[in-house]
């Protein structure tokens, strides 16, 4: 058990020339150019005016803004936008059988369940789709996606009765800003969903879109630079980034942007307690204990994609909202956080009812999810009791693979992608 008073991944996004920002380069050992249009960047450096790169077969081809969505878009924090079945995963083997002849699981393909948890609903991942995000409306949840097609935010209906619509409700990324790449995560505040994106230059110039699901007239964008990861608190979003509209001084920190006043109004929350520490994962816990993270350079490792540790701290509400009605930013350091994980092998955290959810692995290899329960108590308000991490999912090989979490009230949905697809499977404790 790891206890504190608190008071104190993901793969690599952008060009780590301009400014050090990735959050854990991870080498993945299959001898490709590239997985995404961003590695292209980090390999070859910003495409010519007007143009982007697209990662296709695994190689990097530079091509005109207009002509069509990156073949492999990167999976991002939450459900990820790769939209076909992975070809390092599926050919990878168990015991010398090739995946094609393994049986495979109708929800989990060849993932293992662990004692303590359920799979209930299964449903197929609409085509485009990557990340998602569950809106509570009563008793149903509905959901809403990321379409890498297009880079538009799309409604997808009613759990589990999931289908795109053929309409976008907003591009992603304005028309003035194309050619940016879209932060690849969504989130919600119960009323509001927020995504963003970035240019691949100095400071990582970016927005948020906040989409107003109640009264889209409402949606707005926000200057954010550099949004990695986000999530949401009672009265604010908390991104994980380089800046945000109305903070002068800048850099790598978590953020706010405060949603009871309008405008919205953005401010500086919590800094990183190493220098040169770069972004990390964001999740809220439904006690909202906030849970955010940082990654720096592995000191152990050598060479230009070495891998970065993802440290995860964890907050109590009393500490952050005390910063937010102060306007005074905290340090990830006890007594104000306690440190919950670090490693080079987290690639996604998501809550998970009163804890959070920890996929670990590779950026095409699945190891585990884990669950690790939070808990406040103590003679203060500030303290936070972190538990021992509790496998979900587990596996023997890599014939399926975990693309994405997203928390669904108590729930979890996770993205799972194999010879079969990609799926929502939504996961419960017992």
């Amino acid at each position: 058990m790891k206890t504190g008073m608190m008071g104190s991944g993901r793969f690599g996004r952008f060009v780590v020339a301009l400014g050090a920002l990735s959050l854990g380069l991870l080498v993945t050992g299959c001898g490709e150019e590239c997985v995404d249009r961003i590695d292209c960047v980090n390999k070859q450096g910003a495409p010519p005016e007007g143009k982007q790169y697209a990662c296709v077969d695994s190689h990097c081809e530079v091509r005109d803004v207009d002509m069509g969505p990156d073949a492999g878009t990167d999976a991002g924090t939450d459900a990820g936008t790769d939209t076909g079945p992975d070809a390092g995963t599926d050919a990878g083997t168990d015991a010398g059988v090739a995946c094609t002849d393994l049986p495979h699981d109708e929800k989990l393909g060849t993932l293992q369940l662990q004692t303590g948890f359920a799979a209930a609903e299964s449903v197929t991942l609409p085509e485009g789709i990557g990340a998602v995000s569950a809106v509570q409306s009563g008793s149903d949840f509905k959901l809403y996606g990321l379409n890498g097609t297009d880079d538009s935010l799309y409604a997808l209906g009613t759990w589990p009765a999931i289908a795109a619509s053929t309409t976008p409700l907003q591009p992603i990324v304005p028309e003035a800003d194309q050619g940016a790449f879209p932060s690849g995560y969504l989130t919600n505040d119960g009323t509001r969903l927020l995504t963003g994106y970035a240019k691949a230059e100095t400071g990582f110039p970016g927005k948020v879109l906040v989409y107003d699901t109640a009264t889209p007239a409402d949606s707005t964008y926000v200057s954010a630079a550099g949004n990695f990861t986000a999530d949401a608190v009672p009265g604010a979003f908390l991104i994980n980034g380089v800046g945000i509209q109305g903070v002068a001084e800048g850099g790598n920190a978590i953020y706010a942007l405060k949603t009871d006043a309008k405008p919205l109004q953005g401010t500086k929350l919590a800094t990183f307690p190493v220098a040169g520490a770069s972004s990390g994962f964001t999740a809220v816990t439904s006690d909202n204990i906030a849970v955010l993270g940082y990654s720096v350079p592995d000191p152990e490792a050598t060479g230009p994609f070495s891998p970065y540790i993802n440290r995860l701290t964890a907050v109590a509400p009393s500490v952050y909202t005390s910063a937010l009605s102060s306007g005074t930013p905290f340090a990830l350091t006890n007594p104000n956080a306690i440190e919950i994980y670090s490693n080079t092998d987290l690639q996604g955290v998501a809550r998970f009812g009163q804890g959070v959810a920890l996929h670990r692995g590779t950026f095409t290899a699945t190891k585990e999810v884990s669950r690790m329960e939070l808990t406040l108590g103590g003679i203060t308000p500030s303290t936070v009791t972190a538990g021992d991490l509790t496998p979900v999912l587990t596996t023997s090989n890599t014939c399926t693979h975990v693309v994405g979490m997203t928390p669904m009230g108590a729930d979890l949905l996770v993205s799972v992608k194999d010879k079969n697809g990609r799926r929502l499977v939504r996961l419960q404790q017992r």
